[in-house]
């Protein structure tokens, strides 16, 4: 899933554009962004991240970097997840 703090809407329409296989959710307070440590209270607003969780709900892998987040670093990520099983 993805969750940003795009209205639902925004992110509905985004979602059918780009035919995302996965569901995007709304954090319009920032809630749930703060829980996760990535508010930016000098911004007010969130951080870019990715997070890679196991099915046990652990983080296993975590991407930072704005506009810049590596892809194919978090790919690489699943995919030793996948494999570990």
């Amino acid at each position: 899933m993805g969750i940003s703090a795009d209205p639902p809407e925004r992110n509905l329409a985004w979602a059918r554009e780009l035919k995302l296989p996965f569901k995007l959710l709304s954090d319009r307070d920032g809630s749930a962004a703060r829980q996760w440590g990535v508010w930016d209270d000098t911004w007010n607003l969130t951080k870019r991240v990715t997070f890679v969780l196991d099915r046990g709900g652990r983080i296993r892998y975590v991407e930072t970097g704005g506009l810049a987040i590596e892809t194919d670093r978090t790919l690489d990520a699943l995919t030793k997840l996948a494999r570990a099983k």
